[in-house]
């Protein structure tokens, strides 16, 4: 047979659960430094901006507003990649069950209906893993924008309290 189903389910299934690992662990990363690590370095840049000019206070806030946004570019690519892989497996299953019908006829159906089954399958979990990424991908992203606020209002504030001595 050109094709073995359980190479390709075998393939695909685990790259898309790869996918949904790497932004699971992505999410898992982000969310223990906006509540763990974020709040130490606010305080830090507030202490570093006391000491340093305006010029110098705008670089730290960009220094450390970029790294509100690591791992969205990861999110991101799940995000469009997942469908992509969950069409590919649909692909595969398609052409299985031709080839089936092809060397069998059609009335082997159990052995046709195996590869509409994967097609349906790869096209589900690509569009699963999809969704949740997307929902990773938000709630990165507002914590990313709330973290931004916070620190340019901590830098702001520092700024003026700095200006009044």
């Amino acid at each position: 047979m050109f094709l073995n189903i359980e190479i390709a389910h075998k393939l695909v299934f685990y790259i898309l659960f790869l996918f949904l690992f790497a932004a699971t662990t992505v999410f898992i990363e982000r969310l223990l430094y906006f509540f763990f690590t974020f709040p130490t370095e606010k305080k830090l840049i507030k202490k570093e901006v006391e000491k340093q000019d305006e010029i110098t206070a705008e670089v730290l806030y960009h220094s450390y507003a970029e790294k509100t946004e690591r791992g969205k570019g990861v999110l991101m690519f799940v995000i469009t990649a997942s469908p992509l892989m969950g069409l590919l497996g649909t692909v595969l299953g398609i052409m299985n069950s031709f080839l089936t019908m092809a060397e069998r006829g059609v009335s082997d159906i159990a052995a046709v209906s195996k590869g509409i089954a994967f097609a349906l399958e790869a096209t589900a979990l690509g569009i699963v893993v999809s969704v949740i990424s997307l929902f990773y991908y938000y709630a990165v992203n507002g914590l990313s924008k709330k973290a931004k606020e916070e620190l340019k209002k901590a830098v702001l504030e520092t700024i003026k309290l700095k200006g009044e001595d």
